[in-house]
């Protein structure tokens, strides 16, 4: 099992500090725990010029979406990025480094979505608040002022399975079209069958353990795992995809359904590129302080949107 260096010191600390496992706590004190990691040393911290945010309506609830621009151009492409979080925690902030190295890298425009947090809205509400959002923007793109025909949607480990159950209902044309996506470590199969599921390591920050916890706070009950929008990857009909870059990890009891969706899309005749980063546990693309190659990694999904953008 390869670890990398910078992987190796974050577990060593994680031990060291006695970092508890995310099964261990509330919702509540996940979700702040999360919170305390999200201050940012200023020679890691990344300007852009214009940052905002707005509130929606959806069902009963009010979402906000923040939305980065770094330049002056009424008609940007736009990237629509859902957050991980296992459905139970994440937020605007936990992943506020990452949109705006996105944003930056891939000079697009970018709206982040604060969708709704199981337990206390379970599956359906966050992909309910996706949909929304995503029919929102597109209602008020003069307002929000981006290119309707360059929009690319991302998301990482349960945002990844957002973006994808996104793509296919554009696929299906029950949403506005999307011409790309960009999955880091996807969650995407909650039968949680794979082997990968194996992978235990001490200090790693995702287990099977853990993804039975979010589970058990996302399910309304256990034979809605079958459902394929809670597990796009048992989706039937994957024929006309957009272009489609997944990054994984190798550490990460994901990485299998990373894999396999790779062989689905292929299968399906759709152009779809995979890079897994062997040494890496889940979750290292929004831990850039303690985890750098996710610098690396970010670079490489930056470049693909710009591919993504300059084909269409």
């Amino acid at each position: 099992m390869k670890v990398d260096n910078d992987t190796k010191q974050f577990i060593k600390l994680r031990l060291e500090n006695n970092v508890p496992e995310v099964e261990n706590l509330t919702p509540i004190e996940l979700r702040e725990m999360r919170a305390s990691m999200t201050a940012v040393p200023t020679e890691h911290q990344v300007q852009i010029n214009h940052i905002n945010e707005i509130k929606i309506k959806s069902e009963n609830r009010k979402l906000k979406l923040r939305i980065y621009s770094n330049i002056d151009n009424d008609d940007q492409p736009l990237i629509i990025f859902f957050h991980g979080g296992g459905f139970v925690m994440g937020d605007l902030d936990s992943h506020d480094l990452l949109c705006r190295h996105l944003t930056k890298k891939s000079e697009c425009k970018l709206i982040a979505i604060d969708y709704s947090l199981a337990p206390e809205y379970k599956f359906p509400c966050s992909l309910e608040d996706s949909i929304n959002a995503v029919n929102y923007i597109f209602e008020n793109n003069k307002q929000i002022k981006f290119d309707k025909k360059k929009v690319v949607v991302c998301g990482d480990s349960a945002g990844g399975n957002l973006a994808l159950i996104v793509a296919i209902l554009s696929k299906e044309k029950k949403l506005p079209k999307i011409i790309g996506q960009i999955l880091f470590y996807p969650w995407i199969d909650f039968t949680m069958s794979r082997p990968s599921m194996s992978i235990n390591l001490d200090g790693l920050i995702v287990k099977k353990s853990t993804l039975n916890y979010f589970a058990d706070h996302y399910l309304n009950k256990n034979d809605e795992i079958t459902n394929w929008k809670i597990s796009p990857l048992l989706y039937s009909d994957f024929y006309g995809m957009p272009i489609t870059y997944i990054y994984g990890a190798g550490l990460d009891p994901l990485v299998d359904e990373g894999y396999a969706l790779m062989k689905r899309l292929k299968s399906f005749e759709n152009e779809v590129y995979y890079k897994v980063y062997e040494g890496q546990m889940h979750a290292f693309v929004s831990n850039i302080l303690s985890l750098p190659t996710s610098i690396m990694c970010i670079n490489k999904a930056s470049k693909a949107i710009k591919k993504i953008i300059q084909i269409n």
